[in-house]
């Protein structure tokens, strides 16, 4: 018998099928399932939130055993494989990340990676999302979700082990400067605008980058999200009330 303690995970995200978060979050998976299926976004899909594909068919491309980039987004990846591959035997926990980024505070309604787990919930499963923060996008430290998600995503899924999700965001430090892990809340007011970046196109036509305008240091509670960031914890938020887990 495996001393596995998952029989099958479901594994998506956001930022794409060759996104290095999702070869992390497929090593961490390998460790804890007999049996990891991937269905991630064929391209980067961040800012996705929950959509899905309306006006658009569906094309799936296999990347391997039990592995396919899919044309739509994090949503979709979710609602395909569970239509068609898992229909029958779903997973027991559904993995979405890592993300490359915090996703707290005003940035969760828009996250893509979030938005894959929400979709989890919605059609019965557990789900954990998870966030690796940095500093520098060119040299993101992957050693604090390396190292100290599997052991969390354990406690969490044995603890509710009902249809909950959850947000999961690690500190940008090393390892062993971190506090532990912190339930916390999603905070407001990180970004108080939006802002647009006007440019032309090769014919003169205009555009717009849509942008935020983001101050982190107006949130300040000790049960937030990006305050427990600030200090050194892991951000471990409920995306649904009564899930009943404590650090």
């Amino acid at each position: 018998m495996s001393a596995k303690p998952f029989r099958r995970l479901l594994l998506t995200n956001d930022d794409g099928i060759a996104a290095p978060g999702l070869a992390v979050l497929e090593e961490i998976a390998a460790a804890l399932a007999d049996e990891v299926w991937v269905f991630a976004p064929e391209h980067d899909r961040s800012g996705a939130g929950q959509s899905i594909s309306l006006h658009a068919p569906l094309r799936v491309y296999g990347q391997g055993e039990r592995r396919y980039a899919v044309s739509g987004t994090p949503a979709d990846c979710v609602l395909f494989a569970m239509a068609e591959w898992l229909a029958d035997s779903p997973p027991d926990l559904v993995l979405s990340g890592v993300n490359c980024g915090a996703n707290v505070s005003d940035s969760v309604q828009y996250s893509g990676t979030v938005g894959a787990v929400l979709c989890a919930q919605h059609l019965g499963l557990p789900a954990i999302s998870l966030s690796q923060a940095f500093h520098q996008r060119d040299s993101v430290n992957w050693g604090p979700v390396t190292r100290l998600a599997p052991e969390l995503i354990v406690s969490i899924w044995e603890q509710s082990r009902a249809a909950c999700c959850w947000n999961v965001n690690f500190p940008d430090m090393p390892v062993e400067q971190i506090q532990g892990n912190r339930l916390t809340t999603e905070s407001v007011g990180s970004a108080p605008r939006a802002r647009l970046r006007p440019g032309q196109d090769g014919r003169g036509l205009p555009y717009w980058w849509l942008m935020f305008e983001r101050n982190y240091s107006a949130v300040t509670g000790p049960e937030e999200d990006v305050t427990a960031l600030r200090e050194g914890f892991v951000s471990v938020a409920p995306m649904r009330n009564g899930c009943g887990w404590k650090p």
